[in-house]
């Protein structure tokens, strides 16, 4: 179904799957494997008929993937500390 809702699934599948990934050891995977395709599409872009809208949603998409790269995980304290 949310394929059926992306208009450019080519590439929006991965950075999706980048995006709402929250175990850490899979997700710089999916981010590679979702930055190879935005990167992919953006040579793509510039040798093809030009979509405007698709070039900066693979802009802001790449962007966005830069900073997924750069944020910590957060450390959740465990009850056991909470009680401390």
């Amino acid at each position: 179904m949310l394929n059926e809702q992306m208009k450019y699934p080519k590439w929006q599948k991965p950075y999706f799957a980048a995006l709402v990934e929250v175990n850490p050891q899979k997700l710089s995977e999916k981010i590679a494997f979702a930055e190879a395709a935005i990167s992919q599409r953006a040579r793509e872009l510039t040798t093809n008929d030009w979509d405007i809208d698709e070039h900066l949603a693979v802009r802001d998409a790449a962007f966005n993937l830069r900073v997924l790269k750069g944020q910590q995980p957060i450390e959740v304290p465990s009850r056991r500390d909470l009680k401390s």
